[in-house]
């Protein structure tokens, strides 16, 4: 079989977790298959194939390695088909199992030497959490990822290819890289082009994930403009620093921070920590508070009530005087008398205070990027930007323009909450609930910060 040569260093090189993808019509699947072949005829590995969702061996990469193997007389002679499972002479074994329905016969076996997901767009970070033990015990055993992109906020783009860890590598390839593309796929390809939309068209063939969702509260594009805006717009950034402070209230979630400077944003961290490890996340963020000359605005509702009180107990401890405002994202809203518009209030607009303090950030997100984008007139003092130094700024944005705008049974504006997040598989946005806490500030009495 012939393999695509672009791909030869990918393979020689050895990483725990390799991740191949891009759009269709690259090789992709059909080049693993070979390979997985031929390291199976040249040394007894045990190979699981598997995929979130497979009901029947149909769904699998099954017929894949079968085609393969009933196209090369070697492999014809060596490998034997099985309802199940494909096996060579020398030992070798492909099985084939799907995520979702048997996860804990996945969690359950031995001496696993390659896995290959395919179709891993899919998979969620709560089952490679539980399958990731087994399926890298082994000595020199690595898991092979191969997807078409589809959202920029799915686990698995986010984690492998906008983070970068030293144990993974990665590869996008795309139709363009595939030299045994035939020529009716390629006509086919053209006319596509010409016929598609041009965001459909690079999600598909161009492996690029969709990104801008008009239903979002705030969009992508207004984000990307506000990356050092404060050099853009000239503005001044001020001496006043904050800290948004995202408590965990689970063992999957994580405690997040967002400082900023004035108008802009200038660190971003996450961190994992259990329920009873508050106090020494609580201790991490008074330290960043003493070294920023911050005031720490956090969230209060359910863990993080206590947050306050262990905050005035580190200053009696340390001397600091780190000043200190709980965000409750579901208490009523700010100013609720004022008007918002002609004949609305905010207490008749916004459902609570975390739709309030989202809208108004995204209203000053959309203005900076306004400002720069068609040169309007903007305050200052509304201005935000982001630091293009910090690190993670892509998760960053991936998060904050993610929640989509929603409305309670009454009406009222809301942003979509973390529950209706997880039904669309997307984790809690920490890191951007840290961003709106540091930026909304109207309730915080200035006098007592002096």
């Amino acid at each position: 079989m012939k393999l695509n040569p672009y791909l030869r260093d990918f393979w020689k090189t050895h990483k725990q977790i390799k991740v191949l993808y891009g759009g269709r019509a690259s090789s992709k699947s059909y080049d693993t298959a070979g390979v997985l072949l031929f390291f199976a005829s040249k040394v007894k590995l045990r190979i699981l194939c598997a995929r979130r969702f497979q009901n029947k061996i149909s769904e699998s990469v099954y017929a894949l390695l079968k085609t393969i193997i009933m196209e090369d007389e070697i492999y014809r002679k060596r490998f034997k088909i099985y309802e199940n499972s494909i096996k060579c002479d020398n030992g070798s074994e492909f099985i084939f199992l799907g995520i979702q329905r048997n996860i804990s016969e996945i969690k359950g076996l031995s001496n696993i030497s390659i896995t290959w997901i395919e179709e891993s767009e899919l998979l969620t970070e709560e089952q490679w959490n539980i399958i990731r033990p087994t399926i890298l015990r082994e000595q020199g055993s690595f898991c092979i990822m191969v997807f078409n992109p589809r959202f920029d906020t799915d686990f698995v783009y986010k984690e492998f290819i906008l983070k970068k860890h030293s144990n993974v590598l990665t590869r996008k390839i795309n139709y363009t890289d595939n030299p045994f593309l035939s020529e009716d796929a390629l006509n086919l390809i053209h006319v596509d082009k010409e016929e598609l939309d041009s965001n459909v068209f690079n999600n598909i063939y161009l492996g690029n994930p969709k990104s801008e969702n008009e239903d979002a509260l705030i969009k992508r594009k207004w984000l990307y403009a506000c990356i050092d805006a404060h050099k853009k717009l000239e503005t001044d950034t001020s001496n006043q620093r904050f800290i948004g402070y995202d408590v965990a209230d689970s063992g999957v979630d994580k405690n997040a921070v967002v400082i900023r400077q004035g108008c802009t944003v200038n660190l971003v961290d996450e961190w994992n920590a259990e329920e009873d490890e508050l106090f020494k996340s609580t201790k991490k963020v008074h330290n960043l508070a003493i070294e920023n000359f911050a005031t720490v605005i956090y969230d209060s509702i359910g863990v993080g009530a206590g947050v306050g009180s262990m905050i005035d107990q580190l200053n009696k401890q340390t001397g600091a005087r780190v000043q200190h405002n709980k965000f409750n994202a579901g208490a009523k809203v700010d100013n609720p008398e004022e008007y918002y518009q002609h004949n609305v209030k905010n207490k008749e607009f916004y459902s609570n205070l975390k739709a309030q303090a989202w809208w108004k950030i995204a209203e000053r997100i959309k203005a900076t990027y306004n400002a720069i984008e068609n040169k309007a007139e903007i305050n200052p003092e509304d201005v935000i930007s982001i630091d293009s130094a910090i690190e993670g700024i892509d998760e960053l944005i991936v998060e904050l323009s993610t929640p989509m705008k929603d409305f309670d049974n009454n009406g009222k504006v809301k942003v979509e909450s973390k529950k209706d997040l997880s039904k669309r598989d997307v984790a809690s946005p920490n890191k951007a609930d840290a961003f709106i806490m540091c930026y909304y500030n109207n309730h915080i009495n200035y006098s007592n910060l002096l």
